[in-house]
């Protein structure tokens, strides 16, 4: 009788246990199905998690993992191939979205849809609060993109390269890969964001602190002494210092200059575009005021936390490829030979001419933007209530859209797992198959540029250097804690470094 009671209770407990866990399982999605009942609504299909964290733990997880197509997979499997699925992802409501047309859509509508960050993430990079005042941004730094201004940094880029390249080689110890790679591009970051040389002090500092922010954003916001995500609100907190103090300087040194000139003098960094700037009226309707400091100097965080983590990244990842696929490592090598072969006595760098000849190369630069920014996540914030797909989704909803699902898709990419730069000879991509930077109003405005420093960063590599890791049984994704060592080679055919 005994055992009789014991049994009866254990299955009692388990049936109850696996009760609460169905109604906890579903409650989020019940209650957003009744707040959002009425006829005016047609929600897609889909699965709304956990209360409070919904599906967001389940992206980390397989994010983690290096396979967040393991989480679109899951609605796609489970509710069918429509593009389109009802969840719950970083605090809000969301309709995740998988197909490229769709995706094409929510990118280009800048009316109907706003940035889609979480809230505390906005708190740490200082993103643009209107399309206006994006729009002005966007104006103010268009030079970046454009090719007199890509010219004018090459040299800069070809400098900075070269010498780093000859400290790694120099040294006897190991280096972590990526982190050095960060600080490449870190420096040349500070010299396109000030101009001129940069004083040590000052760079140490804004690469300490810009780490520092670049950590708290992928962690959890818990705003206490000793997470991450509070030291980068001290890091946001003192990276504006410094950017007011930088400000404050190139001012003072502005006042000696004749108003004539100024308002004519070239702009070659960032800072002299956001502060000489004369017609700001599409900006700011009270008298076509100038920017303010707070607006310049969030901005300049900004690009402190997107303008060098994602150049290093691609460059290290491409490296990486190409050391495992040494067929795909020589025929890019050849290139650049020819490339220096041809090249005038005269010449002693690189040029933007002899950059656009680098045909492989940048096939090497799209497989490799392909793969590694396959994780990639676009969020955008419905600001009424919109019309997509034969479905109307509520006001205040989140569309998600992750790379994978596009970089990956078999249709559009033969064999999408594997690093191939050769797909690229004949491969004509549709809208919104291939999106390393975004595409539409608020594209990644430092896209050419990141393609340039990568191309310096390759060309230079394949010539003369190569890499040999330490501890191979550290994974590649992310490359964190890559030990390699760095080996100039003894001899390289028609090459003529220095």
């Amino acid at each position: 009788m005994e055992y009789y009671h014991l049994a009866f209770f254990y299955t009692a407990l388990a049936i109850g246990i696996l009760t609460l866990y169905g109604i906890l399982k579903r409650a989020n999605g019940w209650y957003y199905a009744i707040k959002f009942c009425s006829k005016k609504y047609n929600i897609p299909p889909g699965d709304m998690g956990w209360p409070f964290v919904g599906n967001t733990l389940f992206y980390f997880k397989c994010s983690m993992m290096g396979d967040p197509g393991s989480f679109l997979s899951y609605f796609v499997t489970r509710f069918g191939p429509g593009g389109m699925y009802k969840g719950y992802i970083f605090g809000k409501p969301s309709i995740i979205v998988t197909k490229p047309e769709i995706i094409t859509k929510i990118l280009m509508d800048e009316e109907n849809l706003d940035r889609g960050l979480p809230n505390y993430m906005k708190k740490l990079v200082g993103l643009t609060t209107t399309f206006k005042e994006d729009k002005c941004i966007r104006r103010l730094i268009a030079p970046i993109k454009g090719q007199r201004l890509l010219s004018n940094f090459i040299e800069c880029i070809d400098r900075i390269v070269k010498t780093t390249f000859e400290k790694y080689a120099a040294t006897e110890e190991p280096i972590e890969f990526l982190s050095k790679m960060k600080k490449l591009t870190f420096e040349v970051f500070m010299r396109i964001l000030v101009g001129g040389e940069v004083n040590q002090e000052l760079f140490d500092e804004v690469f300490k602190e810009s780490t520092f922010l670049n950590c708290g954003i992928i962690s959890l916001p818990i705003n206490i002494q000793g997470f991450a995500y509070n030291r980068a609100i001290q890091a946001r907190g003192s990276l504006a210092k410094i950017f007011q103090q930088l400000l404050e300087e190139r001012r003072k040194a502005m006042v000696i200059i004749a108003e004539d000139y100024k308002a004519n003098m070239p702009k070659s960094n960032i800072i002299d575009m956001l502060l000489l700037d004369t017609n700001q009226d599409d900006y700011d309707d009270d008298d076509g005021k100038r920017l303010s400091d707070e607006q310049i100097i969030r901005m300049l965080i900004l690009f402190a936390f997107a303008g060098y983590d994602p150049a290093a990244l691609m460059a290290t990842k491409a490296i990486i490829f190409l050391e495992k696929h040494p067929e795909f490592l020589q025929k890019a090598k050849e290139e650049q030979e020819d490339i220096v072969k041809s090249r005038p006595s005269s010449n002693v760098g690189l040029n933007f001419d002899e950059i656009r000849r680098m045909k492989y190369l940048s096939k090497v630069i799209n497989e490799t933007l392909r793969i590694a920014s396959n994780q990639t996540v676009f969020l955008k914030d419905t600001n009424t209530p919109y019309n997509i797909n034969g479905y109307t989704i509520p006001k205040g909803w989140r569309f998600f859209a992750n790379l994978w699902n596009i970089h990956m898709d078999p249709n559009t990419f033969v064999k999408p797992q594997e690093f191939n730069p050769s797909r690229w000879d004949d491969l004509e991509t549709k809208p919104g198959t291939f999106l390393p930077f975004g595409m539409g109003p608020r594209g990644c405005p430092g896209s050419n540029l990141a393609r340039l420093e990568i191309s310096v960063i390759l060309h230079y590599f394949l010539l003369y250097y190569r890499v040999e890791q330490i501890n191979p049984e550290i994974k590649t994704h992310p490359p964190e804690n890559y030990l390699v060592r760095f080996k100039k080679l003894s001899v390289c055919t028609n090459c003529n470094l220095f």
